[in-house]
């Protein structure tokens, strides 16, 4: 049977959507950049708000705005 998970940079949802984190991606100091702010494989993210190359998101109760540079970083696999 095919996999039929589809997973794709963060960068790429829509407002209101809310997905759980499959990876990481990126070199070791932008990985911990990104589990310092809070993001860690199977957390779920929901991303609240794009404007320009900014997206505001919220992963486990705090919201914040990350650079959509920095959201190619993060695989999702979407939810909702």
């Amino acid at each position: 049977m095919p996999n039929l998970k589809h997973n794709f940079p963060l960068s790429q949802c829509h407002a209101g959507q809310i997905s759980q984190i499959t990876a990481l991606r990126g070199d070791s100091e932008i990985k911990m950049r990104l589990v310092h702010l809070g993001f860690h494989t199977n957390s779920l993210v929901e991303l609240i708000l794009v404007r320009g190359q900014n997206l505001v998101v919220s992963v486990d109760g705090s919201r914040f705005a990350i650079d959509r540079q920095i959201a190619d970083y993060i695989q999702v696999e979407p939810l909702s």
